[in-house]
């Protein structure tokens, strides 16, 4: 610590030096701190300097004040670092992080400093920068920082530098006005001079006031006027004058004479005033006044006699004090001790004087005793230990060992003067109130719960470790602070303390109940004790406290009253159970008096007289004991019970007019609190029927032993002639007995069979099955009916279905052939799907028959308008061609419409799945929707906001919608509402248990709604069934809705029907959500124009078995300027593409004969990898979404399609090639 003390003074010396401290501000200062700011990037930079207890800022930026409180410096931690403190966070630093200013205003975050060090090494201040947001500094930053600190240290340098030059040059400047005033600040010399004849020529101020002569008094006079009378008398003044010329110096100490005639004592010498070397010119006289000196030296005189005395005083005071005293020189060499000492230590001056004294201490504390003591007389300062001290019989007591030092008059350190008192018994109080103390802490500790003391103020003294836990905070944030200042709940500290301050007021004891809160949030309730605490005139000046936490008591508590209240039901409940059971139940008395007993107990004991305290002559009551001795009454399960012995099913034979019984009679003593008999249970069961039953067993058993040699010769013959094979084999699968039945039915004789594991007979298809189902028996599990194939000694294999029984050590199994089952079963499931082929045929021929009309009747159409447009252009006349053309098309398109139907109701409908925003696509349907309803019908539209995105086909999904409103629009021949809404639906696990076909998961819903006649229950199940419609002959064709439900099933999607006759029908379509980016508006197709034409003559190659279609496919590519070649099937077409031709796109037909589209693809880009591919197709397979179909650079278009639309397809793939997917 002192080591501490001395470099603070010499790092506060070395700023002083600088003399800088509350100067004004200086330009070359203040560009620094600004540079700093700017360099750091900071709003605050300051020059600061740590005086004692303050600080400075000699330059600041961003403060506009030049001296904070130090309190709360973060540079007075930086000065103790040893270049640079940085602290990027405050908030997160644990020695700042509760700072006022980070806490409160101004919120400082960030601190760096570089310290101010002068040449020593003594740090004096800091260049240092602050923000209020945290932040870090760049190691060129940092350096930065470092080096301007230096320039501040060089500024103050050059400042001391010019301020040392100033004071040099002042002092020069003053240096003659010194010299002259040296003779006159010299008061305590007289200095004089004379001429030849000794008439004074100067006199000294100091001569004035010693000898009291003005100087225009004493110039001119002769010195020979300060000499004594007697001095003058004897010649001394010219004497010394001699002396002087001859000797160079003429000692003057005598007494001289003041102006009012006293004396005063010169100490002095004359010199003579020498001229040009040779010639005395005069004489200098310089003398100090001794007079106080010599007249103290002879009050020394008189002190010292008068010492001699009083020290022999002294002495015999001391002699006879009641406490040791003792006496040192300078040298601490001890001079005296009194008479005391010597009797209490048994020593004597010669063993004593010195440092003898300490052979009296104890050894272990001699040394201790000699440094102290060493260390006092070093630092001329007081003194003061404790040490044992060896009393004159041996024994060491405790003493204190006290000092002052001695000073002289003058100031010289003469030694110390002490005393030496006995404190033994005070030691013993002392250690004994600090073993109390440490008891009571040590109490404090384990007492459970919170103890505490506290001031009159509320301040807490003292506190356990429950208080800290308790409070949550450490015992340093507690002691010397209020509840108000530690506890985080406010209205509970108020709360306390007001408590606190009410028992001090009231000066009284008492015990209450307090809520306290816990570290962790919780409530808990702690039972205080609260006592004012007194000073020993009686005043209160604090309060002591415990507390104990008693939330689990108080739960207990509220328990106990809640367990009392359904004990009290419980007794109830116990009372009407005792008077409804069928056995007899008694409560006795430890008398033996009934407490309670049921009606089943009376009915043996009517009279509640107890069987053992029935006379002996009695015979109603019979027992036995177990040598089959007749029982005593002493010995009945009462009087036992009521003696505290438990007894149990003790029989009696119970003898009543209406027939004998047989009870079985137990006794149970209940024991109280202090294990007193507090009650007997006496219980009655009546065994008439078991004894009975007991009778016709022992009856039974006489022919037990027949019936067991009788039983196991059936078991014998059963395992002999039984057809099922039987089995016993260990749990490792090892055969230990096998029936005849195995040679049978397998082949396999006993011999072949014991010992050899059974798994290796069972088909290698079935082993692990069988395996597991091994391991379930060795698990104590039993085989009902397990299936597998067992070989043959042929090597074929038969089905045998096993039951079986594990016991401890093995498997008890018995298996029947199901082999002629089974083939029995393959023929069922084969004549099974004999009938569903048969069922498909059946619902071809009703299609056939269903559509047969309708396509008659669009190719009849087709056909008509074409051969009409024969013969009128064979005629040369072209009017009409167009409306028979328009008549042809239209006729297609509902024809191609019908297929479209057909394929979505067989879910082989090709589909073109995108991102579909379905509140787009039905508002852009309303229109369309609106003409074909007609205006009988009302439509509402009511689409839900954020809906969610669905992947389909948009155009299946339109005409889906479409084919639904017309269906609504029938259903309201008088008009109606028609509701189209959409949502987005979650389908749980639950709902999609109901309905199987569907997945669980988000989807979108279309709800289409109408208020026409409605569908019986019958009549929905069959709505989605092909050609089913209750339409009118010739107005439906009864795949509308087929067509729905095969498209939602195809779009993973599900279709539900939900109808009432006479209110209306609610068709719901759910479609799955899609997560993927959102669509994109298509392409308007528009007539085949320029833009779908070819700019660089590129080669397609078409391969199609269907020589119209491929003909007309060529036309359309030669129409556009394209180069066309052809091929009939995949083979051609690969062996076109493994050529070197040049080939930009493939298109072709999916169902080729041979190799299909799909392959021929796939062995086409082997050879060409980035070649684009357009299928055609009417009937896809294995097509059933796009997507699962086709790969990155493939696209789909369906038959019919139209020219633009193929056009178009081909314009926009053929653009999307890339060079390297031609020829190679």
């Amino acid at each position: 610590m002192n080591e501490m003390n001395d470099r603070e003074e010499q790092r506060l010396a070395a700023l002083a030096r600088y003399g800088v401290l509350d100067t004004p501000g200086e330009r070359s200062f203040d560009e620094i701190a600004a540079l700093a700011a700017k360099l750091c990037d900071v709003p605050i930079a300051v020059v600061n300097l740590i005086g004692e207890g303050r600080q400075f800022f000699k330059a600041e930026v961003g403060l506009g004040m030049r001296e904070t409180p130090i309190e709360n410096s973060f540079c007075t931690q930086a000065i103790l670092e040893e270049d640079f403190l940085l602290v990027p966070d405050a908030t997160q630093d644990p020695r700042f992080a509760c700072n006022p200013l980070v806490v409160g205003e101004p919120h400082i975050r960030f601190y760096a400093g570089a310290l101010l060090k002068t040449e020593e090494g003594f740090p004096i201040g800091t260049l240092c920068t602050l923000d209020y947001r945290p932040r870090q500094l760049t190691e060129l930053q940092q350096e930065t920082l470092c080096v301007l600190a230096r320039q501040v240290m060089t500024q103050l340098e050059l400042r001391r530098a010019a301020a040392e030059r100033t004071r040099e040059l002042e002092t020069a400047s003053a240096g003659e006005q010194r010299l002259r005033l040296i003779l006159d600040s010299a008061r305590d010399y007289a200095i004089i001079t004379t001429d030849e004849e000794r008439r004074i020529t100067s006199w000294s101020a100091g001569a004035q006031a010693i000898f009291e002569w003005l100087k225009q008094e004493a110039i001119g006079r002769l010195i020979d006027d300060i000499f004594t009378p007697e001095d003058r008398a004897a010649g001394a003044p010219a004497l010394e004058a001699q002396k002087a010329l001859i000797d160079g110096c003429a000692p003057d100490v005598r007494w001289h004479i003041r102006a009012d005639g006293s004396r005063v004592f010169m100490n002095g010498s004359t010199h003579p005033i020498i001229v040009d070397g040779e010639r005395p010119a005069g004489f200098l006289k310089i003398a100090r006044n001794e007079t106080d000196r010599w007249e103290q030296a002879e009050e020394l005189a008189r002190t010292r006699a008068e010492l001699v005395d009083s020290e022999a005083r002294f002495r015999n005071m001391a002699d006879h004090a009641p406490m040791m005293m003792w006496v040192t020189d300078e040298t601490g060499y001890c001079t005296y001790l009194n008479q005391r000492w010597y009797e209490f230590t048994g020593q004597d001056e010669q063993e004593a004087l010195g440092i003898g004294w300490t052979n009296a201490t104890h050894p272990d504390d001699q040394r201790m005793a000699e440094e102290a003591f060493m260390a006092a007389a070093a630092a001329q300062g007081p003194y003061r230990i404790e040490f044992r001290l060896r009393r004159a019989d041996g024994v060491y007591r405790w003493a204190i060992d006290a000092a002052a030092p001695r000073f002289g008059e003058d100031g010289r350190f003469l030694g110390h003067v002490g005393s030496v008192i006995d404190i033994d018994e005070r030691r013993e109080a002392e250690d004994a109130l600090r073993r109390v103390n440490t008891l009571l802490e040590a109490v404090m500790e384990a007492v459970p719960g919170v103890v505490y003391a506290k001031d009159h103020a509320g301040r807490m003294l003292a506190a356990n470790r429950g208080t800290v836990e308790l409070v949550g905070k450490p015992l340093i944030e507690i002691i010397g602070r209020t509840d108000v200042e530690f506890l985080d709940d406010a209205a509970q500290a108020e709360a306390v303390m007001a408590n606190d301050a009410r028992i001090m007021a009231e000066n009284r004891t008492e015990v209450l109940e307090e809520a306290v809160s816990r570290p962790d949030g919780s409530r808990a309730t702690w039972l205080s004790t609260k006592a004012p605490f007194r000073d020993a005139g009686g005043a209160v000046i604090g309060l002591v406290g415990s507390s104990i936490d008693i939330t689990e008591r108080k739960d207990t508590e509220e328990r106990l009253r809640e367990s009392e209240a359904r004990l009290l039901e419980e007794r109830t409940r116990l009372a009407t159970l005792i008077e409804s059971l069928p056995v007899g139940v008694c409560f006795l008395t430890p008398a033996g008096d009934v407490l309670l007993s049921n009606p089943a107990y009376r009915r043996f004991v009517p009279h509640g007289i107890l069987p053992s305290d029935l006379p002996d002559t009695d015979q109603q009551w019979a027992g036995w004991n177990e040598r089959g001795e007749p029982l005593s009454r002493e010995e009945y399960p009462g009087a036992r019970a009521l003696r505290g012995e438990a007894t149990a099913g003790t029989e009696f034979l119970c003898r009543a007019a209406d027939g004998d019984s047989w009870v079985r009679v137990s006794g149970v003593p209940l024991s109280g609190a202090g294990g007193q008999l507090a009650a007997a249970i006496i219980v009655l069961i009546d065994i008439t029927e078991q004894k009975r039953a007991q009778e016709a067993l022992e009856r039974l058993n006489e022919s037990l032993e027949a019936q067991v040699a009788e039983r196991t010769a059936d078991r014998d013959r059963m395992w002999r002639l039984s057809t099922d094979l039987m089995l016993v084999a260990r749990f490792d699968a090892t055969i230990t007995a096998v029936n005849p039945a195995w040679t049978t039915l397998l082949g396999w004789s006993e011999g072949e069979l014991i010992g050899r594991p059974f798994i290796d007979l069972v088909h290698p298809e079935d082993r692990q099955r069988t395996l597991m189902e091994a391991a379930r028996l060795a698990d104590g599990l039993t085989t009902l009916r397990f299936e597998n194939r067992y070989q043959r000694k042929d090597g074929s294999y038969r089905f045998l279905s096993w039951t079986a029984v594990p016991d401890e050590s093995f498997i008890h199994a018995v298996a029947r052939d199901v082999d002629a089952e089974k083939k029995a079963e393959a023929e069922l499931e084969q004549a099974q799907e004999q009938l569903r082929q048969a069922q498909k045929m059946e619902a071809v021929g009703q299609l056939t028959g269903g559509i047969a009309h309708d396509f008659n009747n669009l190719l009849t159409g087709v056909i008509g308008s074409l051969d009409m447009m024969q013969r009128q252009m064979a005629k040369g006349v072209t009017d009409k061609v167009e409306r028979y053309a328009n008549a042809a098309v239209t006729s297609a398109n509902r024809a191609a419409a019908l297929t479209h139907r057909l394929l979505a109701f067989s879910r082989r409908q090709p589909l073109d799945p995108k991102p579909t925003n379905a509140n787009r696509l039905v508002t852009g349907m309303e229109e369309l929707l609106r003409r074909t309803i007609g205006e009988a019908v009302r439509l509402e539209i009511v689409t839900a906001g954020g809906l969610w995105q669905t992947l389909c086909d948009p155009h299946q999904l339109e005409s889906g919608i479409l084919n639904l409103a017309i269906n609504a629009r029938d259903a309201m021949p008088e008009g109606g509402t028609l509701t189209i809404e959409t949502c987005n639906a979650h389908l749980d696990d639950a709902y999609s248990a109901l309905q199987r076909e569907v997945k669980p998961g988000q989807y979108i819903c279309i709800c289409v709604t109408d208020t026409g006649v409605g569908m019986t229950a019958d009549t929905i199940k069959k709505a989605f069934e092909p050609f089913f419609t209750t339409k009118p002959i010739g107005q439906g064709t009864g795949l509308g809705l087929s067509m729905i439900y095969g498209f939602a099933r195809q779009s993973e999607g599900y279709a539900k029907i939900y109808s009432e006759v006479g209110k209306g029908t609610t068709f719901k379509l759910y479609l799955p959500r899609y997560y993927g980016e959102g669509e994109e508006a298509e392409a308007q197709v528009a007539g085949l124009g320029d833009e779908h034409r070819t700019e660089h003559g590129e080669m397609v190659l078409v391969v199609e078995d269907e020589t119209a279609v491929r003909a007309l496919v060529v036309d359309v590519l030669e129409e556009l300027g394209y180069r066309a070649i052809e091929a009939v099937d995949g083979p051609s077409g690969l062996k076109l593409l493994h050529s070197n031709l040049r080939v930009d796109l493939l298109i072709t037909d999916i169902g080729l004969p041979g190799l299909n589209g799909r392959q021929l693809a796939e062995a086409a880009r082997e050879r060409r990898p980035g070649l684009n591919v357009l299928f055609m197709t009417g009937y896809a397979e294995n097509a059933t979404i796009a997507n699962g179909f086709l790969e990155p650079g493939m696209e789909m278009i369906t038959k019919p399609f139209a020219i633009d639309a193929l056009a178009t397809r081909i314009r926009a793939m053929i653009e999307a090639q890339q060079p390297s997917n031609r020829a190679p």
